[in-house]
């Protein structure tokens, strides 16, 4: 199995000489289980010798472009914005994303940030809904929902049902998460019967092809022709769903604990109407699922070149 043509995973550099602070970062994008790759560099002088590809990173192996980099303003050596004014000084590097992450609130370190090109400035601790605000500003990038692959292999795209009878609903549920830059699409079934043919594999397209048992099913609790509490209490008793992650949706004040349960995988509750940052928390909850930026493949850059 291979990735999704026409595109790859996103590669993140932080250039920071805090090590609580770079840890802290790595924990916090684990947790909200965004699975991109992730390195340091400890100052400014590092950050422009791994771009370079000089020194100790003259291995083109040891420094493979990043499409991102996250860069703090106080390091020895050289500064953040030093090393932001040598980058723009070079145009091969002129183009990558970077965000300034930094303790730092002062209006002319803010200022100057944006002035040397800077596409988003955030305030340390880093959060995922601060990263988030500031990937949406990168139009090169988007989310994509995965699956972990057999034998080492890329993971794949995650494939997601969602289980409503209206239909404003499931445009605005796809409007949301496509300004959020989620690329994945969604399948839609309106009823309890074609949902339980998707959960089972008995779905079958128009051209003969049978669809795939979705990796995530966003589950309305609410409908009538769905009846969303009698669907977890289904994928509960039913051995072959246990490892079905669903988040529940709802317009109401649900109580999750009175919830049925769904299984292994379990399943989270989020409201309605859906928002981005709500879904990632849930589906966080799973770890067959996780998120990861791609941005669009590079023949020069894929091999590090």
């Amino acid at each position: 199995m291979s990735a999704a043509p026409g595109i790859r995973p996103v590669l993140i550099l932080m250039a920071d000489d805090d090590p609580e602070d770079c840890l802290l970062t790595k924990k916090t994008l684990q947790k909200a289980r965004l699975a991109n790759e992730l390195r340091f560099v400890q100052d400014g002088q590092e950050l422009l010798d791994y771009l370079g590809r000089s020194g100790k990173f003259a291995d083109p192996a040891s420094s493979p472009r990043p499409d991102l980099i996250l860069l703090d303003l106080n390091m020895p050596n050289m500064a953040g914005l030093d090393s932001l004014w040598e980058i723009n000084l070079r145009p091969a590097l002129r183009k990558i994303p970077i965000v300034i992450l930094t303790a730092s609130e002062d209006s002319l370190d803010i200022s100057g940030s944006y002035n040397l090109g800077a596409y988003a400035y955030l305030v340390k601790p880093v959060t995922f809904a601060k990263l988030h605000d500031a990937v949406l500003r990168l139009k090169s990038c988007s989310y994509e929902l995965t699956t972990p692959a057999d034998s080492g292999d890329e993971p794949q795209p995650a494939v997601i049902v969602m289980a409503d009878d209206n239909p404003e609903a499931c445009l605005e549920a796809t409007k949301t998460l496509q300004a959020a830059g989620l690329g994945n699409p969604l399948t839609y079934v309106t009823n309890r019967g074609a949902l339980m043919d998707h959960l089972h594999g008995r779905h079958v397209f128009g051209g003969g092809v049978r669809a795939p048992r979705p990796d995530l099913v966003l589950l309305d609790l609410d409908s009538a022709e769905i009846d969303g509490r009698q669907v977890l209490a289904e994928i509960a008793e039913t051995p072959a769903l246990h490892d079905l992650p669903v988040v529940a949706l709802s317009g109401s004040k649900a109580d999750p604990a009175a919830l049925p349960g769904a299984g292994e995988a379990g399943r989270a509750l989020v409201a309605k109407p859906i928002e981005f940052g709500a879904l990632a928390g849930a589906v966080a909850a799973f770890p067959s699922l996780a998120l990861r930026l791609v941005t669009a493949a590079d023949e020069s850059q894929t091999s590090g070149g």
